[in-house]
């Protein structure tokens, strides 16, 4: 009896120590549109094993099954994806759980919805009531540190309501530039914490903000319950955002301020800096970790939505058609995949793949929204939080762009600046003609060419052609006039740590003059020759009544020149060689005299 208990012991501690292990096939986690993704299952114990993939807790799953497993062995579970995102894996054994996630062509998540024609203008309204109302500085010493001072600061908001935070400051007689930091999500003591290490190592005037109607060493009894998502005016951010306009406001009053901003946050505040970045000109740079308050709309479509998931607890909480169409209209004010837009200087990111509280794809579709040189740390291993060196990596990146203090108050130097990525100036061409774009990384001051890079074009109205669209370096023409936004991005693998890697991005915009040929104009003249054999596979016989002297353009079928040739006599029997174009329409157009004969050859 003894050993059957003795056994049975065995079998229940050896259930309770059982182990699921989840990965993806490929260590970055990075897959482009339409690969096979390989999750790779494994336990320490047999049997049958559950598991859903899916782009968000509140929306149906793309795919449920069973696998039935051998202790010890690895099961690959494939799935395609055949769109842009951020796909979730889970699986469940006997109580056990494991997650993982992967990314699929993230930088080509874009926005669900579309923005409200008054975006800009209804904030521009809401810092105008904010204008009328007076700063009455309220400011007392908090602490000090060996190398700075942090005061208490509160001031006027609007609807009689004050905003209140900690402004550390340099031991050095400044100017400098401002940090402000925005907070995470809750409304206690502590949220609110001095960043006085900001001050002292970067050189700054570091302010932590509260969002919420209390000094920060108490609790806000009302706080979130005070948000309503009817109409945009009533959502309880939009207190957050002005207040820390108004810290703004205040800095710009103190003799030892540049005039320069920079804002910053984690999960909610990360979100509320992407938001207040897109509002308030003034400021110049922005990092942030896991931004909550970006695709709001997701739902709509069954894809992730961000934090606070509006338009979910609409549905959960009122299941009202108008109240939830009302939350739609109204959110869309406070989605950083629309304001986004307003930021053009350097930002700093960090996306965590397995982050289900702020999902990875809605910080994606909120991050590519910015045209502007971007650092972004990769976390595939990681859920709602950042990487250890976020801290050291945002001060270098605000090193890099606001000037060094002349005295800085941190005994211990510190001048390494992180990344840097430069696409080049924004330029102009004619269509006739191909232009060479050269981008640079530098790490510090180490310039990196190394890294595995590529150009993509991301707006325009025609075809990009790149020499070698993997190079720091190409030379690139283009099929139609007018506007093309290219971006350049290269990657670090980061080989000394296995959970994360970076990238980093700038764009150019071409401008494209000039005019192509059309069909109809190409089509229009009427004179007498031909072209023969037409179709073709190779050379061709010009035949004509009469000899000409004129140019000849060869134009594809979207009108793009191709080739052109001097001017020179053209006889009867005359050998053209298109060998070496391929299949295709093409438009020969011989210029006489101010003149055009046009003809259409088909290639085979």
């Amino acid at each position: 009896m003894k050993y059957h208990i003795i056994l049975c012991l065995l079998l229940f501690t050896q259930n309770l120590l059982a182990q699921l292990t989840l990965t993806t096939n490929r260590v970055n986690a990075l897959y482009n549109t339409g690969e096979t993704i390989n999750f790779q299952v494994s336990s320490t114990q047999t049997g049958t094993v559950s598991y859903k993939i899916f782009y968000d807790r509140f929306v149906p799953p793309l795919m449920t099954g069973t696998i039935n497993i051998m202790a010890g062995q690895t099961i690959s579970v494939p799935f395609q994806s055949n769109e842009p995102g951020i796909v979730y894996y889970e699986v469940v054994q006997a109580g056990s759980k494991a997650f993982t996630a992967a990314a699929v062509d993230p930088f080509d998540i874009a926005p669900i919805g579309t923005p409200p024609a008054d975006l800009d203008q209804f904030w521009d309204n809401q810092k105008n009531l904010l204008a009328q109302v007076p700063l009455d500085l309220q400011i007392s010493l908090f602490e000090t540190h060996d190398n700075s001072i942090t005061y208490r600061v509160d001031l006027n908001n609007i609807d009689g309501r004050r905003i209140y935070g900690l402004l550390s400051v340099p031991n050095t007689p400044g100017p400098h530039p401002a940090i402000v930091t925005l907070p995470p999500f809750g409304n206690s003591p502590g949220i609110v914490t001095p960043e006085f290490i900001l001050a002292e190592r970067v050189g700054a005037l570091s302010f932590s903000l509260s969002i919420h109607d209390v000094p920060i060493d108490q609790t806000d009894p009302v706080g979130y319950e005070l948000n309503e998502t009817v109409a945009p005016e009533d959502i309880y951010y939009r207190y957050a955002i002005l207040g820390a306009i108004r810290a703004i406001d205040y800095l710009e009053t103190r003799d030892d301020f540049t005039g320069e901003v920079a804002v910053n946050g984690v999960s909610q505040g990360a979100g509320l800096s992407m938001l207040l970045a897109g509002i308030d000109d003034r400021i110049s740079l922005m990092a942030q970790s896991n931004a909550a308050l970006c695709q709001h709309l997701g739902i709509l479509e069954n894809k992730a939505s961000g934090f606070p998931y509006y338009v979910n607890q609409s549905r959960v909480e009122e299941n009202d058609p108008v109240h939830e169409s009302q939350t739609i209209g109204s959110v869309k004010y406070y989605d950083a995949v629309f304001l986004n837009k307003n930021i053009d200087f350097p930002t700093y990111h960090v996306i965590s793949y397995q982050d289900t509280i702020t999902p990875s794809a809605t910080v994606f579709a909120a991050y590519n929204q910015i045209i502007a040189p971007k650092v972004l740390v990769h976390a595939p291993l990681l859920g709602h939080q950042h990487p250890d060196e976020y801290f050291s990596l945002r001060r270098y990146f605000y090193r890099r762009y606001f000037p060094a203090p002349l005295d800085p108050s941190w005994p211990f130097l510190e001048d390494f600046t992180g990344y840097l990525v430069d696409a080049g100036p924004d330029v102009a061409t004619n269509i006739n003609n191909s232009i060479t774009l050269n981008a640079s990384v530098l790490i510090d001051n180490t310039v990196r060419d190394d890294f595995p890079a590529q150009w993509e074009k991301i707006s325009g109205p025609g075809d990009v052609n790149f020499t070698n669209q993997n190079n720091y370096q190409v030379t690139t023409s283009f099929s139609q006039p007018g506007t093309y936004l290219l971006r350049f991005t290269a990657f670090d693998a980061y080989p000394q740590v296995a959970d994360r890697f970076y990238s980093v991005q700038d764009y150019v915009q071409v401008t494209v003059n000039g005019t192509v040929a059309t069909e109809e104009e190409l089509a229009a003249d009427s004179s007498n020759f031909r072209i023969t054999p037409n179709p073709t596979t190779g050379p061709v016989l010009l035949k004509v009544e009469k000899s000409f002297s004129g140019l000849l353009k060869i134009y594809n079928g979207t009108g793009q020149l191709i080739r052109a040739f001097k001017k020179q006599l053209w006889t009867n029997d005359t050998t053209l060689d298109l060998d070496n174009l391929s299949a295709g329409v093409y438009w020969l157009a011989f210029e006489v005299e101010g003149e055009r004969m046009v003809r259409k050859v088909v290639v085979f």
